[in-house]
């Protein structure tokens, strides 16, 4: 309806966000794919230094995954580097980690990021994991894929560390010696 009014498809908001960014979050693969044919840029950053993947898995959830898996081949096919950080130096898998999600963690290993990348914050995603984790799955899942369970963070506290303080997997009563 207003597309043939747009004079810039690339415009962002005061927040750097695009229409497009906006799609991929919360809107449906037709939609996305109806921008990036009118020349919506699939490399746009936001101001904050989020590219489209965070915007991906933001908007992801179990019962819409057709729609996640038809955004995401969209923008694979456009040339999106899943496997890039982003600015604030998360990985594909902290987005995923902080989703709570096995099959989207499981998802995010076929673009070979770097699992043990450190974010600003001086976390790993098997860290982060370790602090919002409800059970285990998400921890054996990342040293399954090359997490390594040495790394410390900038407090020079290890995942296992991190584990013993969630008070999900205590309240659980989930075993983290594996972490050790």
């Amino acid at each position: 309806l207003l597309a043939g009014s747009v004079k810039n498809i690339n415009q962002v908001n005061k927040k750097g966000v695009s229409a497009l960014a906006m799609a991929v979050r919360s809107n449906s693969p037709e939609v996305v794919s109806f921008l990036i044919g009118k020349g919506a840029d699939v490399n746009v950053v936001d101001a904050g230094g989020d590219n489209l993947a965070s915007y991906l898995v933001q908007g992801y959830y179990p019962e819409r995954l057709s729609a996640f898996d038809a955004k995401a081949k969209l923008l694979q096919q456009k040339g999106l580097n899943f496997a890039s950080t982003q600015k604030n130096g998360s990985t594909l898998y902290h987005l995923a980690v902080a989703k709570n999600d096995a099959a989207l963690l499981k998802w995010a290993e076929t673009f070979k990021a770097d699992v043990n990348a450190k974010n600003k914050d001086g976390l790993t995603a098997l860290h982060k994991a370790a602090m919002v984790a409800q059970n285990d799955t998400l921890l054996k899942q990342l040293l399954a894929i090359g997490a390594k369970k040495d790394i410390t963070t900038d407090m020079k506290e290890t995942a296992f560390d991190l584990a013993g303080e969630n008070e999900n997997l205590t309240k659980n009563k989930v075993s983290i010696e594996f972490l050790r």
